[in-house]
């Protein structure tokens, strides 16, 4: 698994630096998720949510792109009956490469993107805010999922450069949530964000260099 990591880590940033020629920005995201969990679980239904984040993206005059994002995500599940709710609260940092449609400098860009999510979790309680993720010596959830997401969205220029992002995603987990050995539970989750892009600066290929406005 540690290997796996690297080998994502290391095709994602050399993609991006391939990426990216011109158009570095940044900016806050928010949004709903809706999650739910897949696996050796019964009578759950889904459960809704907050993402809060920010994010960068690279863009190119070919129409790819680049964007890496670190996001608080609140996951898990909520019983049929509505009684009680298992909240897995995240950490994720999504490394997703993008394909904008339209030419280049149009003022609405459709997009559609698909990468890996490094997943951490920073807790775990139920409808009450209790933890229930036992302590340092027993804990009952992993502290790490690898999730995939996809997505598709649109790119609406406000003014010059300042740029409004929306999309709507889905998540699914590779790994066990669960330390049991006797089951296997992964997340799912379906997202909708918005976000508000401002330009940074320009990526110089042969300098290597980020010339900041």
């Amino acid at each position: 698994m540690k290997n796996c990591i690297i080998l994502l880590l290391t095709l994602t940033l050399g993609l991006s630096q391939a990426f990216a020629q011109e158009n570095v920005s940044i900016g806050p995201i928010a949004g709903v998720s809706l999650a739910n969990l897949h696996g050796d679980v019964i009578n759950t239904d889904t459960k809704a949510g907050l993402t809060i984040g920010a994010f960068y993206n690279y863009s190119s005059k070919t129409g790819f792109g680049f964007s890496g994002q670190l996001l608080y995500t609140q996951l898990g599940a909520q019983t049929l009956n509505k009684t009680a709710e298992l909240n897995l609260n995240y950490i994720q940092a999504p490394l997703l490469f993008t394909f904008f449609f339209g030419r280049y400098g149009d003022r609405l860009r459709p997009k559609l993107f698909v990468g890996p999510s490094l997943n951490f979790l920073v807790s775990a309680k139920d409808k009450n805010g209790n933890n229930i993720n036992g302590d340092s010596n027993s804990r009952v959830y992993n502290v790490f999922d690898l999730g995939i997401t996809g997505g598709a969205g649109l790119n609406y220029e406000l003014t010059r450069k300042v740029w409004l992002n929306f999309d709507v995603r889905y998540g699914v987990g590779l790994l066990d949530v669960t330390k049991d050995p006797n089951t296997s539970v992964q997340n799912r989750n379906f997202g909708i964000n918005l976000g508000l892009s401002f330009p940074l600066g320009t990526y110089d290929k042969k300098s290597g260099r980020l010339r900041t406005r």
